[in-house]
């Protein structure tokens, strides 16, 4: 199932030389992860909206889980991995690396490279959850902002210190109309649906378009 994502970080004022730019890197860095999580439909187009006290995106055709993802890893050429058809501490050591220790050796498949055999070990991936991407995404897109001039600034707890271009106060993530739980890392903020008047309904600072449900 596919729906429409807002996604909207409050906070205190944003220096207004900067405003397009935050809002821009904001939008365009949650949809390049979302897509590399597979989590968009082809069609999916990505909005960038912007108050003083608000960075969001609106992003469409976003998917509430992934599809599945075949996948290869190459591990070792047959002559290092196998000796006389039994796997090689050397393998085995692999595969533990790799977090592959319940795969049967035998299991594994040759293939050649144009050098050497390899062992390659195939599977299909489980697809990731929205609740999950859209978390990795968000701590993506907010660690790589161009943020001029950082600022630091204690949580209400009295103790946690936190760097950001201005204090965060909340979040909003809403895929349709359920909530998405995530929160960004290491910001600590309280997150759900907006009580205040949200961005979708004043539009200003540096909207290119209309919003569309």
């Amino acid at each position: 199932m596919s729906a429409n994502l807002l996604v909207e970080l409050l906070t205190e004022e944003l220096p207004p030389k900067v405003l397009q730019t935050l809002g821009n890197a904001f939008a365009n860095g949650i949809a390049e992860g979302l897509r590399s999580r597979q989590l968009l439909e082809a069609g999916s187009t990505v909005t960038v909206y912007c108050t003083p006290r608000r960075l969001a995106a609106h992003i469409s055709q976003v998917r509430s889980i992934a599809p599945d993802q075949p996948f290869s890893e190459k591990l070792m050429p047959v002559s290092v991995g196998l000796k006389d058809g039994q796997p090689t501490p050397a393998l085995l050591k692999k595969l533990a690396a790799k977090n592959l220790s319940h795969v049967d050796p035998a299991t594994l498949e040759r293939e050649h490279d144009g050098k050497t055999e390899q062992l390659v070990y195939r599977a299909v991936a489980k697809g990731s959850s929205l609740n999950v991407g859209l978390q990795a995404a968000l701590d993506d897109a907010i660690a790589k902002l161009p943020i001029p001039k950082v600022m630091s600034y204690q949580l209400a707890d009295g103790t946690t210190t936190v760097h950001f271009v201005r204090p965060a106060h909340g979040l909003i993530a809403l895929h349709g109309k359920d909530i998405v739980p995530i929160t960004p890392k290491k910001r600590n903020l309280p997150r759900g649906q907006s009580r205040n008047q949200s961005i979708v309904g004043s539009i200003s600072g540096c909207s290119n378009n209309n919003f569309v449900n």
